[in-house]
C-alpha cells in the first residue's frame, strides 16, 4: 500500500550525492541486483556503467516475471531512477570475460543472474515442442509469438513453474498440467500461486516421478509414476522410491522444462564457479576468486526473490565503495525521524478484526490477458 501510494514528494531530491571519486565501476547485468548496487555505488560518487545482454533492462524482472505479478510500467518507473542519478547503461552488450574489463575500471560487479534453464537428462528431452522455463518466459515476454498448442504440460513445482502454466494459461492453451516430484505440502511454490493457478483451471500432479517424453517427430506427451517417498541422501541427490503399477501418460503439444535455472557462464569466464553454475565468493565477502571482481544476486546464491537480489546489490554496493576506498557506508537520511503520536497505541479488539485481502481478479477474467491479477490491498 505505501509503495502504490508514493508520489517520491517525501523523499526525491533528499539522499545523498558524494563529490566525484574519480573511480570507476562496471557492473555486468541490469537485474534488481545489478541495478541497486549501480545505484548507491553512483551516490558514493563513482563512475558507473552497466553492460546489459539483452535488449531491455531489469533481468528476471522483465523477462521472467510475468506482467500479470509485475506490470511493466512499475519496473519502468523503477529502473528511471536508477538513470536519473547518473548511470550509464548500455544494453544488447555481451560480457565474455569479465577480467579485461579491469583495463578500463576499477572494480567489476558480476550480476548476471540465472537466465539458463535446466534440461533434464531423460529419454525425449530434445523433441522439438520441449522448451526450457527461462526461454519460454524471455519470449512470451518479448513479445514475440509463441505456439504452445492446446496441451501443455509443465515439469516442475515452484513458482517459475507456476509462471509457466499460468502463462500457457493465457496463450490459449485449452489444458495445462504441472507435475513435480514433491508432495503437494512440500511443493515450493507459494500457497497462493498453487490457489490461483487451480481457480485458472491448472491441472496439477503433485508425487510424479518424470518416466520419459514420448513422441516421434515431435513430443506427444509425458509418461509418470507416482512417487512412494523422496527425499535426498547426504551428497544432495535425489532417492526416489516410486509406487508399482501407477504409470500415467498424458499427451501434449508442448512440455516446458521448469525445474531450475542457472547463470550463463563456464570456464572461459575466468572465475571460479561451485554448485549449480553459480560463481563462487570468499566467505563473509562477496569478492570472487579474481582480484577487484565481485558477483551479487541470483549469480552467487541461485533462484531467490527481487528483494534478496536488492538486498545483495546493497551489499555489493557497501563492499565495492570499500573496496575503493570509501568507508562503505551507503546509508540515506531521506526524511526527518518524528516522535511517534500520542494517538498511535492499543486498539481495543484489533486482534479479533477480520484481516484485510488483496483483490485478485476473478479466474474468467485473469486468463484472458497479462494485466495485472493482484491489484493489492482494497
Amino acid at each position: 500500500v505505501a509503495a502504490e501510494h508514493d508520489t517520491g514528494s517525501c523523499w526525491r531530491g533528499k539522499g545523498k550525492q558524494l563529490k566525484d571519486s574519480g573511480k570507476k565501476v562496471c557492473i555486468v547485468g541490469a537485474g534488481p541486483a545489478g541495478l541497486t548496487a549501480a545505484y548507491y555505488l553512483r551516490k558514493q560518487g563513482h563512475e558507473i556503467t552497466v553492460k546489459e545482454a539483452l535488449p531491455q533492462i531489469g533481468g528476471m524482472m522483465n523477462y521472467g516475471i510475468p506482467s500479470y505479478r509485475l506490470p511493466r510500467e512499475v519496473i519502468t518507473k523503477e529502473t528511471a531512477l536508477i538513470t536519473e542519478a547518473g548511470v550509464r547503461i548500455e544494453t544488447s552488450v555481451k560480457v565474455e570475460n569479465p577480467s579485461s574489463l579491469l583495463k578500463e575500471y576499477d572494480a567489476v560487479l558480476m550480476a548476471v543472474g540465472s537466465h539458463k534453464g535446466v534440461r533434464l537428462s531423460m529419454e525425449g528431452n530434445h523433441l522439438p515442442g520441449v522448451v526450457l522455463n527461462t526461454d519460454f518466459l524471455r519470449e512470451v515476454n518479448l513479445g514475440n509469438p509463441v505456439d504452445t498448442g492446446s496441451r501443455v504440460i509443465v515439469l516442475g513445482g515452484g513458482n517459475v513453474a507456476f509462471d509457466c502454466a499460468r502463462t500457457a494459461r493465457r496463450l490459449g492453451a485449452e489444458r495445462v498440467c504441472l507435475a513435480c516430484l514433491e508432495a503437494r505440502e512440500d511443493m515450493t511454490a507459494d500457497e497462493e500461486e498453487i490457489l490461483q493457478a487451480q481457480e485458472e483451471g491448472i491441472e496439477i500432479y503433485p508425487s510424479r516421478t518424470f518416466e520419459r517424453i514420448t513422441g516421434t517427430n515431435k513430443v506427444s506427451g509425458v509418461d509418470f509414476i507416482t512417487v512412494k517417498s523422496f527425499t535426498f541422501d547426504e551428497l544432495k541427490r535425489a532417492v526416489i522410491e516410486k509406487e508399482e503399477g501407477t504409470m500415467l501418460h498424458l499427451e501434449a503439444d508442448t512440455v516446458i522444462f521448469a525445474v531450475g535455472q542457472r547463470p550463463d557462464l563456464d570456464e572461459t569466464s575466468g572465475l571460479q564457479l561451485g554448485r549449480g553454475n553459480c560463481i563462487q565468493v570468499k566467505e563473509h565477502s562477496l569478492k570472487t576468486s579474481s582480484d577487484g571482481i565481485f558477483a551479487a544476486g541470483d549469480a552467487v546464491y541461485g533462484t531467490k526473490s527481487v528483494i534478496a537480489a536488492i538486498a545483495s546489490g546493497r551489499e555489493a554496493a557497501s563492499e565495492i565503495d570499500r573496496y575503493l576506498g570509501g568507508n562503505g557506508d551507503i546509508s540515506e537520511k531521506l526524511a526527518p525521524v518524528d516522535p511517534a503520536p500520542a494517538n498511535l497505541g492499543p486498539s481495543p479488539g484489533f486482534a479479533f478484526k477480520e484481516r484485510q485481502k488483496p483483490q485478485v481478479l476473478p479466474a474468467q477474467e485473469r486468463v484472458c490477458d497479462f494485466k495485472a491479477a493482484d491489484t493489492g490491498i482494497g
